[in-house]
């Protein structure tokens, strides 16, 4: 079934050779999460640029609840539920938003040198994180 003079051991290593010294993200399809729906032009995907594949790789990353989706291993994700809504002091939830959210995207994407510029406003926060070729892009979410 297969060709017996080729050899697929190798290529699988070389191509994974070459896209790990290069802190890509990869081909990633574009999804409006206003929509709910991938974008398509002339039935085709529309690929995202490596910044809009980062915010959109955020953006699930963090809209995410840790394990509950079997299709998620139970390091991806964040907990915000047990933080919200809970008599605790605010500054206490600040600083466990911040952290969760930092370690899981600097620990995830290989292509993110700093998660920085952190701000809380009315249930929205505000953060930058900067790309290893300087490129900052500045995120926001309600919680």
């Amino acid at each position: 079934m297969f060709p017996t003079d080729f050899n697929f051991t190798n290529t699988v290593q070389s191509t994974a050779s070459k896209t790990a010294g290069q802190n890509k993200v990869g081909r990633s399809p574009r999804f409006n999460y206003k929509t709910k729906r991938f974008e398509f032009v002339d039935g085709k995907n529309v690929e995202n640029t490596q910044i809009l594949a980062i915010e959109q790789w955020i953006e699930l990353f963090i809209r995410t609840e840790v394990d509950k989706f079997a299709i998620y291993s139970s390091e991806f994700g964040v907990n915000l539920n047990k933080l919200i809504g809970y008599r605790l002091p605010r500054s206490f939830i600040v600083s466990e938003i911040k952290r969760r959210i930092t370690e899981g995207i600097l620990n995830k994407v290989p292509c993110i040198v700093s998660v920085d510029n952190w701000r809380f406003d009315k249930g929205t926060f505000y953060f930058t994180v900067t790309t290893n070729t300087g490129e900052e892009v500045r995120l926001n979410y309600d919680y």
